[in-house]
């Protein structure tokens, strides 16, 4: 605590009765005088001491917002697939059908006919068919199954020796997946079906437990529609599960 004389307004003691710079008396109170460059009632810390409660606790929220867009920003483009959401199905129709038969388990499209005809085909080793599924468009899908004994990957490479077999077939591509813990083995074929001479393209499905069972799901498209249904044979072939 100091006083300053109302003469000179030099600071003195609080003790002292008289300025010791001038001799004027002093008064009896005394001031307290602020940090040098600050005057009385004024805030400490610049335009951030000034600043009321709600205004401050405003302008903390307003620069957190700023940094989450910021941060959601940065890992947007580091991470594109993390802030994807794909909200658009586009023109894949919905799977709200589910098959269920013979231990297999798998999502179709409501506006899908079918077909529940079921036969053993003693020629070609005990298969038994479980579906025939078609769509407004022509797409076709045809459902088997096979008791067996050996692996599901050496009835991949029967089918691929019966398909050689076939002068028109011609396999385009093989692929093998995992879908819902099952191993997917895929083939792209293109051949003349021989009831109507035209041409087709299907994707072979086949997939199955080791020493128990496997099961083949052909799709059949017209060539010329094939790659716009591939999205939809694709996310069929996701849904696949074996009991």
């Amino acid at each position: 605590m100091t006083k300053i004389c109302p003469n000179c307004k030099t600071e003195n003691i609080d003790s002292a009765d008289f300025c010791q710079n001038c001799g004027a008396e002093l008064p009896k109170f005394t001031y307290n005088v602020p940090p040098s460059g600050e005057t009385p009632g004024t805030k400490k810390g610049g335009w951030w001491g000034k600043q009321t409660t709600p205004v401050k606790i405003l302008s903390v929220v307003g620069v957190c917002c700023v940094g989450l867009i910021v941060l959601l920003f940065m890992v947007g483009l580091l991470f594109p697939d993390a802030t994807t959401f794909n909200l658009d199905t586009g023109d894949t129709p919905a799977l709200t059908q589910t098959f269920s038969e013979a231990g297999l388990t798998f999502n179709y499209p409501s506006d899908w006919s079918t077909s529940s005809v079921k036969y053993i085909d003693s020629s070609t080793s005990n298969v038994q068919s479980l579906g025939t599924f078609s769509s407004v468009n022509g797409l076709l899908l045809d459902v088997n199954k096979q008791d067996m004994t050996g692996t599901v990957e050496s009835a991949k490479e029967g089918t691929k020796a019966n398909l050689k077999t076939i002068p028109s077939a011609q396999i385009l591509s093989e692929t093998t997946k995992t879908v819902n813990g099952l191993t997917i083995y895929e083939m792209i074929v293109t051949y003349t079906d021989t009831s109507s001479n035209r041409e087709a393209k299907s994707l072979y499905v086949i997939t199955g437990k080791d020493g128990q069972v496997a099961y083949y799901l052909q799709f059949i498209d017209d060539p010329g529609d094939f790659n716009s249904d591939q999205e939809l044979m694709n996310s069929i072939v996701n849904t696949i599960k074996i009991q």
